[in-house]
């Protein structure tokens, strides 16, 4: 046997090895389809690995089911460079993601937008077969002609509107199964392209076939749940993909690689009960957070509050803020910030946060790394005492926070404000451990 060939039998075998160890069969790890190009907030992937809590470099497989809570952004890059973004507050299943370059015959894409909002930008399967892509909804089905399209779903609605390229949207049903791929060749089928200038098209359950509107108010998917500022941006000549993840340097990675990184124990958050909520009747453009005054206030009491925010926690029975925990580092569940400069607010991005609190001395730490591309990136350190009752507040040179625990120290919540040259951030975050 040669050199060459004793290497490879010794890869095949350390690979097999690995999967064995880990309780994963060569099959399953042959099913790694991308990988997760960013992640903000509070998101995970339910699929046969279990529940697992997402973070950025975490391989996606066929049949994994991206969920993202308020304020959670998903990213993910495919192996053959299409590109989806599953936005706060949705579901998107990955049904099918069949990829091989010497076999374009059998390649192909079936996703299933169960509610939400998820943003797709085509790639090699979509481009060589469109007739092997398709997106589900509760209701339609969306088939690409070479596209870079956003769709926002719900049990009897569905609006999508397409940035380059075209989409052909068509009501489940007879000539239109969830089972198919590719576009739907029905009577009801309708066809949106980018050409046709600000418009989307609708269908909802109880109307016969979609229909084509103008995009305006926050009507549109983009407007309902915006993107975040790493999303690629549409341009006249196309779309301009951000390179987060490249795919070379994908494909480039080992199964051995992929299947250890699924070794790593997940860490799961219980639901929160912490609530952000708003005195402003209107919330700030992109704005996932905060429930309205009266939603928040709903069996619960505020504890500390800005101009815009007010932190909302339910009653307890314990006297005070629990003392036997030591010290524990929280992770970060959702956050959002704003940039306000002048009579302009826009939404910012949010990184690198940590909170630890140490219980027997009341003591909180925390930091987060704030970033818009018209000021760039400023960070925010905090530290100081907290109350007997939950409650922190501390000002820095240039800002403040201030915000809660629950009592039995299993999440913690609080605004910040960040003055930086021309301009202030705003924001909120909720963590839990």
């Amino acid at each position: 046997m040669s050199l060459a060939m004793k290497k490879a039998a010794y890869l095949i075998g350390f690979v097999m090895a690995v999967a064995f160890v880990l309780g994963l069969s060569p099959a399953r790890a042959a099913t790694t389809v991308g990988e997760v190009s960013l992640a903000i907030g509070a998101s995970r992937i339910v699929g046969e690995r279990g529940n697992d809590i997402v973070s950025r470099g975490m391989p996606v497989m066929a049949g994994d089911r991206i969920e993202t809570e308020r304020g959670g952004h998903v990213h993910i890059r495919f192996v053959d460079g299409a590109y989806v973004s599953v936005r706060p507050g949705s579901r998107l299943t990955i049904e099918s993601y069949v990829y091989d370059p010497a076999k374009p015959q059998d390649n192909a894409v079936r996703f299933r937008l169960e509610s939400g909002v998820a943003r797709t930008i085509s790639g090699r399967i979509a481009e060589s077969a469109r007739e092997r892509f398709r997106l589900n909804t509760p209701i339609a089905a969306i088939g690409v002609r070479g596209t870079d399209f956003v769709v926002f779903a719900e049990a009897d609605r569905v609006r999508a509107a397409v940035h380059s390229g075209a989409i052909v949207l068509a009501p489940i049903g007879e000539g239109c199964q969830l089972s198919a791929l590719g576009p739907c060749a029905t009577s009801a089928a309708r066809t949106l392209s980018a050409d046709m200038g600000q418009v989307m098209v609708e269908f909802q359950a109880q109307q016969g076939t979609p229909r084509i509107i103008p995009i305006n108010g926050t009507s549109s998917p983009d407007k309902l749940s915006p993107p975040t500022p790493q999303e690629p941006r549409a341009t006249s000549s196309g779309t301009q993909i951000a390179s987060e993840t490249t795919t070379e340097v994908l494909a480039a990675k080992t199964v051995s690689e992929q299947a250890l990184r699924t070794a790593v124990p997940p860490r799961t958050l219980d639901p929160a009960t912490l609530v952000w909520g708003r005195w402003n009747s209107t919330p700030l453009p992109g704005d996932t957070l905060t429930l309205s005054h009266a939603e928040a206030s709903a069996g619960r009491k505020i504890t500390v509050g800005n101009e815009y925010y007010a932190l909302f926690r339910p009653q307890s029975d314990l006297p005070g803020l629990v003392s036997n925990l030591g010290r524990v580092d929280f992770s970060l569940r959702d956050a959002q910030v704003h940039l306000f400069r002048g009579s302009t607010v826009e939404l910012g991005q949010v990184s690198g946060a940590s909170l630890s609190v140490d219980f027997a001395s009341r003591q909180f730490a925390t930091g987060l790394s704030l970033s818009h591309p018209e000021v760039g990136t400023a960070n925010l350190q905090a530290s100081g005492s907290v109350r007997e009752d939950g409650i922190f507040a501390v000002r820095t040179a240039d800002g403040r926070v201030a915000g809660a625990l629950t009592l039995d120290g299993k999440e913690a919540a609080y605004f910040f404000e960040r003055l930086v040259p021309g301009g202030l951030f705003m924001g909120a975050t909720r963590w839990g451990r």
